[in-house]
């Protein structure tokens, strides 16, 4: 396993190590010019320049893990009075992007989300618990560090806003409760959003590489802080036509667990609500379609993304991923 502070050293290297070749021109108006539709933040704008995006992403999650293997709903219950099934996650994202010169651009997001998740009592009882609203708001600053004709890197320096609720509470055999950590919307906290990206281009094919984190450098005031977040992408795209690419992308994650604890969950009903139990790794394998129409559409984008996981290891139990979901749209001018 590579260790967190390892990623972005190895992104470095590898962009330093591919910075010669063949310089060929950037196309704008190509549909290669953004990166996978998952990829946030991934170039800048020229000066001026203004981009609206509009992104729905889904989640789907069935089934326990602990540690790399399955773990069955009756060895959950056999530790904890309940046994979350299934869960899925939904996001409506709002983005918008500005140029304010050759080498900064200012990006914010704003989520709406919806999550639902299913559960089994050690009785036999069903009950689902939902959440949905606005999350944690999401501004970023991206700086070019280098560029030619080629090849681009640019770092970004983020802030997570703490807008989501971290007060949600559901129906349960138990009554009206405060729900356990993943059915909450945000944070509650301002957290760290350092990244840095690599982007190159040859003829038809282009490729980069991302590494992002989410640090969280203090508690909420349900005083616990969730686990830093680190991810490394890297991708691959093929233009076969000036308005049509395909690409696929590799993603590592990891997540680490949360310290404290909120004090209104019980751990030793639901293992959601286990502070212990957050963290985990997983390789994503993502395939996706970017679309730039001509004619009357010209500036605007369409593209998709989705793909499962190829592994996962939890510190579980806990939920597994089965697939994700992106579909968007974006209108630059």
């Amino acid at each position: 396993m590579i260790h967190p502070k390892f990623f972005f050293l190895i992104l470095i290297v590898t962009v330093l190590t591919t910075l010669s070749g063949n310089a060929l021109a950037y196309y704008d108006d190509f549909p290669d010019q953004h990166a996978p539709l998952g990829v946030m933040g991934d170039h800048l704008h020229d000066p001026g320049e203004l981009m609206f995006s509009y992104r729905y992403s889904r989640m789907a999650m069935a089934g326990n893990r602990d540690g790399d293997d399955r773990a069955s709903t009756s060895s959950v219950l056999a530790d904890f009075m309940v046994a979350p099934t299934d869960m899925d996650m939904e996001m409506h994202m709002l983005g918008a992007m500005y140029g304010v010169n050759d080498q900064f651009t200012v990006m914010a997001m704003l989520p709406f989300v919806r999550k639902t998740m299913d559960h089994v009592t050690g009785g036999g009882a069903h009950f689902t618990t939902r959440s949905d609203g606005l999350g944690d708001i999401k501004i970023s600053a991206l700086y070019s560090l280098f560029e030619n004709e080629s090849h681009r890197v640019h770092m970004t320096a983020g802030l997570s806003i703490p807008t989501g609720s971290i007060k949600e509470r559901g129906t349960t055999p138990m009554g009206d409760v405060r729900l356990p950590y993943p059915m909450q919307r945000g944070s509650g906290t301002w957290d760290l959003l350092p990244g840095l990206t690599y982007r190159g281009k040859h003829e038809r094919l282009t490729w980069g590489l991302q590494a992002q984190g989410t640090i969280r450098p203090h508690s909420n005031k349900r005083h616990y802080r969730l686990g830093n977040q680190y991810e490394v992408s890297s991708w691959g795209a093929w233009r076969w036509t000036n308005w049509i690419s395909t690409s696929a992308r590799l993603v590592w994650s990891q997540t680490f667990n949360i310290e404290g604890a909120d004090g209104a969950l019980m751990p030793m009903v639901v293992p959601t609500a286990d502070p212990k139990l957050r963290a985990g790794r997983r390789l994503d394998l993502l395939l996706g379609v970017n679309l730039a129409p001509r004619g009357f559409a010209e500036g605007h984008r369409l593209a998709i993304e989705v793909g499962p996981p190829v592994y996962q290891h939890l510190d579980g139990p806990q939920l597994e991923t089965d697939w994700k979901l992106v579909v968007g749209w974006q209108w630059g001018f």
